[in-house]
């Protein structure tokens, strides 16, 4: 189903606003009088945020520690778990979705293979 908007051809107003498969209410608003505008359809788009908290449980104990423990040679992985606890301390949200945050879980999973690191589980 479409949304239409009815523009009063004289004064350019929207004047009524519906929906319906094609163009209606003719009797009410003449063609000859009145513009039905079909309207773009909004699609909105889901944020997909987790807190900080929710985020690092995404990953297991075991994979928890490992990352941590590569901070301490890793200069990448220490920047990347330092946003992550200032966000967490912020109490912000990480977004699923972020450059940064995509980056950082695909670089972790090829750092630490061993430790079954999955992004798309992650980043789900």
């Amino acid at each position: 189903m479409a949304n239409y908007a009815v523009q009063d051809r004289a004064t350019g107003e929207i004047v009524y606003a519906y929906g319906a498969d094609h163009p209606d209410h003719v009797g009410t608003y003449p063609f000859e009088q009145f513009n039905h505008i079909p309207q773009p359809e909004v699609v909105e788009v889901a944020v997909r945020e987790v807190s900080g908290l929710s985020f690092l449980r995404r990953f297991s104990q075991a994979q928890r520690i490992a990352i941590r423990d590569l901070t301490k040679t890793n200069a990448v992985v220490d920047d990347f778990m330092r946003l992550l606890d200032a966000t967490i301390a912020q109490g912000g949200m990480v977004s699923l979705d972020d450059d940064d945050t995509v980056a950082g879980v695909y670089y972790l999973s090829m750092e630490l293979p061993e430790w079954g690191i999955v992004p798309t589980e992650i980043l789900a």
